[in-house]
């Protein structure tokens, strides 16, 4: 398993509104459906960019 690193993130209130709604619909902490979205949002790039 890879390193995990710590760091600070700002959002506006709306966003980060979003983001808790859809952590608890999950059963994931905030932090964690951060993570899965960033990498959802990568591996679909990722697909887009195969593609092109």
């Amino acid at each position: 398993m890879s390193e995990q690193k710590r760091f600070t993130l700002r959002m506006d209130s709306d966003l980060f509104k979003e983001i808790e709604k859809r952590a608890e619909v999950n059963k994931r902490s905030i932090a964690k459906e951060i993570e899965f979205l960033l990498e959802k949002h990568i591996k679909e790039e990722s697909k887009d960019s195969d593609n092109a």
